[in-house]
């Protein structure tokens, strides 16, 4: 560095600059955990010269070999100390180098690798490269996952899925739990299944087929699969599949429908493939013996429709002459479905009977064939038909022979309601609604449910009430009948409400009974008992509330009436204030469950103005009871009504302030997901504090501290899902105020997890640790301190630690001043330095010092002016270093046009004017600054002197011509015109030129070889007289390539004022008369002769 100097001290300039080429531009460093990294980087020339330079790092960590290098190739050797930094760490940083071809940078970037698993495909040594490992082989993965050297690879991962892995090993290790594991730390999607098509149709099977479906899943990865048939015709050979089973992204599925296990019609069934997340169905249909008549259900439609209308009759809804007329329509259309039916007409006589038509009937049963010995008669129809005839005819005797016969069959067919009704009604002794009611409850207990049968026993409890005596199962059928078909007396329905409140037990069949008759008849006495009952069943259900609401407005008086109004109450859709009187009944104490006691609360509390001086009498126990409730976490919509108007900051204990903290941060969760038995809380710290149960109803409430918590779900098959499960989260109870309170608390006490107090950095622990471990303004004052400490004695860490700390803003006196006396570094940075300690008003000199060293040593000058105008200033300049900077930055200036600042040809003025040693190139370069400016009286002299000076070395240039006449005729340049050409770097110059005079001009142009009169600067000069001209250009070769200039013209300055012998020969070729031109030419040559005799020369 200091030959290269001197060489431009002196104006040397001929060393060849080497065109420097790195092998490689950015270093990737992978160190392992703990270890000292060694490696190097070469550069070399593209030409002849050698590099020689220095090379500085941007971390501490790295050392050199040698900070030197010479060489073409060149090789840096280094090391990078790992030692003490966790794996994963990255750093950025550069190589910035500094050396004869210029000045580099080199990206470096080292990665402290982290443990690995070595596995068939490779080192797994991330969850990146884990994911990688399953897609490829699932299996070894799984391995890997349930070995402990899984750790290893998550040591450094993410502490919210270290966590989870340590948890899961205590649940389950299976290809689901992985699974879930890689769903839960974002690593892959999880996993869904579609069908091809929504079912299949088969149609008229003769023997069993099998059927075929395509399974599709989304993505890659584990999950078991549980078929479920529906329907037993339809049979899979495997009930049981995974995700494993999948040919790519498909599966086909094979089921057999099996024809003996179908019937005529239609046959549902399906496929049900239940997985962990979803339920999928496939509809399989089987149409089989499709030819039916759509009609044959007509005969049943039709007379159910014929007993619909005649209950209606006997209820007096309908009248009998259009309940007849009905019946015979639908009695004929029936005769023309079956035409040999004789039920049906038997049945179309006993229509006419009742309604009246005697001839009709008697016609109808005249008509019928009536054989008693028939084979194959029914004897029920020829009963009936004996029925209807004893009817006809009214004749006792004959009536009695009827019974009789029909007697007889009964006993053989003692199940039949058909034929006790023509008992009932031809026995005189069943007349009597309790012997009737008696013998059909006998006949209940063969499972009778006919129509009439439920009608004719519903009338003897209308003629005589007080037959109910009891309600079992026949009693509780004939009323939901009688209800149902709305028959129902006033006086039979006061009179079984009033039997039914004396029941002890709730019975569903006789509220839907008593709800029936309170539609028919609403009286208060219903409406009691159904209330009682409700009661006494413990019915709190949302949809019983309208009873105890009717009931408490009706002011009825039934005991835990208003218990069981305030269980009931659907508080997301009541509005307004509630009863005043169940307000009154509540005010000295209640046994409600919280829920619904801060309800009947918040209700005071919403309605203040309403409720008057009962808020007042209220409010003590609503006081209490919120701090109780407050002290339990519990938390509704209500409790937040009172939370807000009863809990005061001045009131809160250590132990309230605890669970306030935790209702703030409680939130309720909720899935469509069926089968969720608990939702788990996986905290900051890796522990599982809150294990809750589930309710598919409610939700479950958890407390979430910290964005880190997990959600997990456990299912009631003990499998565990983490973010696989959609579920919603909806915070309970966020109130500003209550939170700031919480902080506030937290802040002067301590309490609930406080970050652990940050370690205070020493320099040792720095060293060890690095700074991006500890924060900024500590570092900085560890820093700074240990400077003053050590007095500002050198430390190469204690330089990069000031340094970097400068470069982040954190900076004095103290490290500015230590900078100043140490630093070195890249050229960019000390500049950054130079320009803060000149704000400080801190000695700059020797970084400037170091800047321009390292500037004139690399060639690479920039905007350094006003940093050398500082160095040069100063007491301490290096004579060589001035001499060589002003040499090259004057020679940039005039051979390749670059600009400078004035102050540099300030100080080459002073220079000159003190009579220091420089080279020419600077004196030129001050004559070209300032030959178009204006200068003071004292430059002037300088300026003279270095014109002869340069004058009388030839280094003439054009611009010395803008200087004054006295000056130009004392260096003989007041005649003389110049032609400057500047060429490329190696390259050669011929002149090309011809003389015109008036007229007259050379034919040719003469070539003539030019000499550079500074590096490739190249100047010709002319003597013209006023009749002459010059014209020419220039010719430049080189590098296998030949520039040729544009032609110009020179020609005097006819404005300048010369002097001399050359003044008068113009003069005497302007002249127009020989005797005055004669006599100039004598006077000329005596001048001559009295010059050579004075002028002697030696």
């Amino acid at each position: 560095m200091k030959n290269k100097i001197q060489k431009f001290s002196k104006g040397d300039f001929q060393l060849i600059r080497p065109d420097v080429i790195f092998d490689e531009t950015n270093l990737v460093l992978i160190i392992g955990e703990g270890e000292v990294y060694r490696g190097s980087f070469t550069m070399r020339a593209n030409n002849e010269g050698r590099i020689r330079g220095l090379v500085y790092s941007s971390s501490f960590r790295v050392h050199f070999k040698d900070q030197g290098f010479e060489g073409n190739p060149a090789r840096v050797e280094f090391t990078y100390d790992g030692r003490g930094l966790r794996p994963g760490h990255v750093e950025e940083g550069k190589f910035t180098v500094v050396c004869t071809g210029g000045e580099f940078e080199l990206a470096f970037t080292a990665i402290i690798e982290k443990p690995y698993v070595m596995t068939t495909y490779g080192k797994v040594q991330s969850t990146d490269d884990f994911r990688k490992l399953a897609i490829k082989d699932f299996s070894e993965a799984g391995r890997l996952f349930r070995s402990k050297e899984f750790y290893e690879i998550l040591k450094y991962e993410n502490e919210r899925t270290f966590y989870l892995y340590d948890n899961m090993r205590k649940w389950s290790l299976g290809e689901q739990a992985m699974e879930e594991f890689m769903v839960g730390i974002k690593q892959k999607e999880c996993i869904f299944l579609t069908l091809q098509g929504e079912g299949m149709l088969f149609e008229d099977l003769t023997e069993s087929t099998k059927g075929t479906l395509t399974l599709m899943k989304n993505t890659w990865g584990y999950m078991p699969i549980h078929i479920e048939t529906v329907g037993d015709f339809i049979r899979v050979s495997r009930p049981e599949i995974s995700t494993e089973d999948f040919v790519g992204n498909a599966h086909e599925i094979e089921y057999v429908v099996r024809a003996e296990k179908l019937h005529g019609g239609r046959n549902y069934g399906a496929l049900k493939f239940v997985t962990p997340y979803e339920t999928l169905t496939y509809e399989v249909e089987v149409l089989q013996n499709q030819e039916y008549d759509e009609d044959h259900r007509m005969p049943e439609l039709l007379l159910a429709q014929i007993i619909k209308e005649y209950v209606g009759y006997v209820a007096g809804r309908v009248t009998l002459e259009h309940w007849v007329d009905s019946a015979v329509e639908k009695m004929v259309a029936l005769r023309k479905l079956d035409p040999l039916n004789e039920v049906y007409q038997l049945m179309l006589g006993n229509i006419y009977l009742l309604g009246g038509k005697t001839e009709e009937a008697k016609w109808i049963l005249e008509n019928y064939n009536y054989n008693r010995f028939a084979i194959g008669k029914d004897p029920l129809t020829n009963c009936y038909y004996l029925y209807l005839t004893a009817k006809i005819r009214g004749d006792v005797n004959y009536e009695e022979r009827v019974l009789d016969e029909v007697g007889k069959t009964y006993m053989r067919h003692q199940d039949s309601w058909w034929l006790l009704y023509m008992i009932l009604n031809l026995d005189n002794r069943y007349k009597n609604p309790y012997k009737r009611l008696e013998v059909l409850e006998q006949q209940f207990e063969y499972g009778i449910h006919a129509v009439m049968f439920y009608l004719e026993a519903y009338l003897c409890y209308q003629e005589k009430p007080t037959l109910l005596k009891k309600l079992g199962t026949f009693e509780i059928q004939v009323l939901n009948f009688a209800t149902k078909y709305r028959m129902m007396t006033k006086e039979l329905a006061l009179y079984i409400s009033n039997f039914a409140s004396q029941q002890k037990k709730y019975s569903d069949n006789l509220f839907r009974i008593l709800e029936r008759i309170y539609k028919m008849y609403e009286e208060p006495m219903i409406l009691n008992t159904i209330c009682t009952l409700l009661i006494k069943g413990n019915k709190t259900a949302k949809k019983y509330f309208s009873w105890y609401q009717k009931a408490v407005d009706s002011d009825l008086k039934i005991a835990q009436l208003y218990e069981y109004y305030m269980m009931t109450i659907d508080e997301d859709s009541a509005h307004g204030p509630l009863p005043k009187s169940l307000v009154l009944y509540f005010m000295h104490g209640n046994a409600l469950d919280y829920k619904k006691a801060a309800y009947l609360y918040a209700s005071l509390v919403i309605h203040e103005e309403q409720a008057g001086d009962l808020y007042l009498n209220y409010r003590e126990q609503m006081v209490a009871f919120t701090w109780e409730q407050l002290e339990k976490r519990h938390i509704t919509e209500s409790l937040r009504t009172l939370y807000k108007r009863f809990c005061r900051e001045d009131e809160m204990t250590a132990e309230r302030m605890e669970a306030m903290r935790d209702i703030c941060y409680s939130y309720e969760v909720r899935t469509k997901v069926r089968g969720m038995k608990c939702v788990l809380v996986i905290e900051k710290d890796g522990s599982v504090r809150q294990r809750i149960p589930y309710d598919t109803k409610n939700g479950a409430i958890i407390y979430l501290y910290d964005k880190e918590s997990r959600i997990v779900w456990e299912s009631v098959e003990g499998r565990h899902y983490t973010d696989s499960i959609p579920y919603e989260t909806k915070r309970l109870f966020y109130e500003p105020r209550f939170v700031d309170m919480c902080r506030k608390y937290a802040a002067s006490t301590g309490f609930w997890n406080q970050e652990p107090e940050k370690e205070k950095p020493d320099y040792e622990k720095i060293q060890a640790k690095g700074i991006d471990s500890f924060e900024d303004k500590d570092v900085f004052l560890v820093c700074s301190r240990r400077i003053r400490e050590e007095n500002y004695t050198e430390d190469d860490f204690l330089s990069y630690l000031a340094f970097e700390m400068f470069r982040r803003g954190q900076y004095d006196k103290v490290t500015l001043t230590y900078l100043a006396e140490y630093y070195c570094g890249a050229i960019g940075d000390m500049k950054r330095l130079w320009k803060v300690l000149k704000q400080y008003g801190v000695p700059s000199y020797k970084v400037s010092e170091r800047i321009i060293t390292q500037m004139v040593f690399s060639e690479t000058l920039y905007e350094e002016e006003h940093i050398f105008e500082d160095y040069y200033l100063s007491d301490n300049v290096y004579f060589r270093l001035k001499q060589a900077y002003l040499a090259y930055v004057t020679r940039e200036y005039i051979v390749y046009g670059r600009s400078l600042e004035k102050c540099v040809f300030e100080i080459i003025a002073n220079e000159c004017d003190q009579k220091e040693d420089l080279p020419d190139v600077c004196k030129i370069a001050l004559l070209k600054y300032y030959s178009d400016k204006e200068y003071t009286g004292e430059l002037e002299d300088v300026l003279h002197q270095v014109l002869r000076e340069m004058c009388e070395k030839q280094l003439v240039f054009p611009y010395y011509m803008n200087y004054k006449e006295e000056w130009l005729r004392e260096v003989q340049l007041y005649n003389k015109v110049m032609a400057a050409y500047r060429c490329k770097p190696g390259g050669k110059v011929r002149l090309y030129y011809k003389m015109k005079q008036k007229d007259r001009e050379e034919l040719g142009y003469r070539a003539e070889a030019m000499m550079p009169v500074y590096e490739n600067l190249y100047v010709k000069q002319f003597v013209l007289y006023n009749d002459e001209s010059v014209n020419y250009y220039f010719q430049e070769s080189g590098n296998g390539e030949m520039i040729t200039t544009d032609k110009k013209t020179l020609k005097t300055d006819k404005e300048r004022v010369f002097a001399g012998k050359y003044q008068m020969l113009n003069a005497m070729t302007d002249m127009d008369s020989d005797a005055e031109r004669s006599k100039a030419m004598l006077e000329f040559e005596e001048e001559e002769q009295m010059a050579d005799q004075i002028f002697k020369i030696y």
